[in-house]
């Protein structure tokens, strides 16, 4: 009785080993992985998008920006690592990785851009509250 018992639970481990390989399992598990990922993603443009908005058409604050851009690159980024990882497993079309890679190199150009604007406000804020900042010339005085 117990060998038939073995059998039958060897039998039903491979049964169930072959449904964990199958195509509709790698959909079901990649596409909730995905759904999250994607979900993170959205969460953080909508933080950006609250930004702009907040503005009303003003520059925005680059120390701001960048501050608020690292949920979003970071984001992107761990979505970008897993379709890598998964691609094949998954079945992710090149062009779907090719244009979120080409999306995230612009994200992080532009928060490059503001991160590197917002540090070098910082120092011209230091160095003028130091009193080491951009030296004005006096107006000249008199009749000319």
């Amino acid at each position: 009785m117990t060998r038939r018992l073995a059998k039958m639970l060897a039998l039903a481990l491979a049964l169930g080993g072959a449904a964990w390989a199958s195509p509709s399992f790698a959909q079901q598990s990649c596409g909730g992985d995905l759904q999250k990922l994607a979900q993170r993603r959205e969460a953080e443009l909508v933080v950006i998008n609250d930004l702009v908005k907040s503005a009303h058409g003003k520059q925005l604050d680059p120390a701001v920006f960048c501050a608020k851009s690292g949920g979003l690159n970071a984001a992107e980024g761990a979505m970008i690592a897993y379709m890598e990882k998964n691609k094949d497993w998954c079945q992710i079309p090149d062009e779907a990785l090719a244009q979120l890679k080409a999306n995230h190199a612009k994200t992080l150009a532009f928060s490059n851009k503001a991160c590197t604007v917002a540090t070098q406000m910082k120092k011209m804020k230091e160095q003028q509250a130091a009193g080491g900042g951009p030296q004005v010339q006096p107006l000249p005085t008199g009749p000319l």
